[in-house]
């Protein structure tokens, strides 16, 4: 088994893709960052509200390796995580998607496949974690929300119509009709229910699944949103959405209960979005939520700005020293999940390569030499040149007797 887990750790590192399963062994040169999070985290399982951070990196500086790096020490203080990467389909302005992508890939710890069910599956009808949930979904949120509890918990138990109900639950809204539908063949009595309107009402639903988590016993909820500079893609009324959005997780008066919300985005978004020196967002935002009428809505983009400011984590170039330390981990992997001998030096490999090449290139430069040490001993040298032209008289013997034969056939054709 270990063999095997080696070699997926090999193709995971081949490929350029970030894993959970790196973050257990490639963590050299962030001791530091992981011991903030470490202290963010304990002050959310301790205080139970809403806290963010900014991580900040240059392209192929390893945001995504560290977010996982933060997934499996989260998942090992008994956190739940979803794991969010935003791009086209998933935008950060569409809370409805954001939602529905972070129900679906919610990892509960110990479970070794993501999903909402076993949160509902473990809330048992009359229970004190049943009744405060409902009492919680009655004073603080959209009256739908309290419905599809109740008729989840207290209702018929007709297969299907639990599916529709929890379906709903992890981002899949029902329509109200459909809802007093299954409402009346519950309880025999009609339902009345406000309109739910999904851009104002869906973040109800991150404030639901929030409280859920810690009632069912985890120590909060971790959410981290990859690809965070997707907003250099979108217009400017999308942006200020977008930010307004973020505010709803970075803020705790807004509501959710232990949540520890962290936004990975490349260096370029400060560069050339937020902070540039023309028309840059922190001034072309507030202007169009004016123009709008939106006024309102300006002191809190302004706080969002801030704490992009602020609350920054820069993941910076790893040190010569921590870079060597890493690939001398990748050369033991690779003897692990081939059982072969590695060579000790391996600068080699990275000779020729640019300083300012990122790590994901350097470690993958390493598993190709590694590779071709493995299956011939060396680098081979390669090379490619146009054969020698040879001349009809040239030819041997047998050779030149059936290219005559096959210049007499064309003959007799013509």
């Amino acid at each position: 088994m270990e063999n095997f887990a080696a070699r997926q750790i090999i193709e995971y590192l081949r490929s350029g893709v970030s894993s959970r399963n790196l973050s257990t062994i490639f963590s050299y040169g962030r001791e530091a960052a992981c011991e903030r999070v470490g202290r963010e985290l304990e002050r959310v399982k301790r205080d139970g509200g809403a806290f963010s951070l900014v991580v900040k990196g240059n392209f192929g500086n390893g945001k995504t390796h560290f977010l996982n790096i933060i997934a499996h020490k989260a998942e090992e203080m008994n956190f739940a995580v979803s794991f969010v990467p935003l791009s086209k389909e998933t935008p950060f302005d569409k809370l409805d998607r954001l939602y529905r992508r972070a129900a679906a890939g919610l990892y509960l710890p110990g479970c070794s496949q993501p999903g909402f069910v076993p949160l509902l599956e473990a809330l048992q009808p009359d229970s004190g974690e049943a009744d405060e949930m409902l009492n919680y979904t009655a004073r603080n949120l959209h009256p739908k929300l309290e419905a599809v509890l109740r008729n989840y918990l207290d209702g018929s138990g007709d297969a299907y119509n639990q599916h529709i109900l929890a379906s709903d639950l992890a981002g899949d809204f029902v329509p109200n009709a459909q809802l007093k539908s299954i409402h009346r063949l519950n309880f025999g009595k009609s339902l009345s229910l406000t309109p739910f309107k999904i851009k104002e009402n869906t973040f109800d639903y991150f404030r639901f699944l929030s409280r859920l988590i810690r009632a069912a016993g985890y120590a909060g909820w971790v959410i981290l949103f990859d690809e965070f500079e997707q907003l250099m893609y979108l217009g400017i009324t999308a942006r200020a959405n977008a930010y307004l959005n973020a505010a709803r997780f970075m803020s705790p008066s807004f509501g959710l209960t232990g949540t520890y919300s962290v936004f990975s985005a490349s260096s370029n978004l400060w560069s050339e979005l937020i902070w540039k020196q023309k028309n840059s967002d922190y001034d072309v935002v507030p202007q169009k939520l004016a123009a709008k009428e939106r006024q309102y809505d300006i002191p809190t983009v302004r706080e969002v700005f801030g704490s992009f400011l602020k609350e920054n984590l820069f993941l910076d170039t790893l040190s010569t020293f921590d870079i060597r330390r890493m690939l001398q981990a990748v050369r033991d992997q690779h003897a692990l999940a081939y059982g072969w001998q590695a060579p000790d030096d391996i600068s080699r490999a990275t000779a020729g390569l640019p300083a300012d090449r990122p790590l994901r290139t350097v470690i993958r430069a390493v598993v190709e030499f590694l590779d071709l040490q493995y299956l011939y001993g060396g680098r081979p040298e390669i090379a490619a040149a146009l054969p020698d032209e040879i001349l009809p008289g040239e030819l041997p013997e047998d050779e030149r007797e059936e290219q005559e034969k096959i210049q007499e056939q064309e003959h007799e054709c013509l």
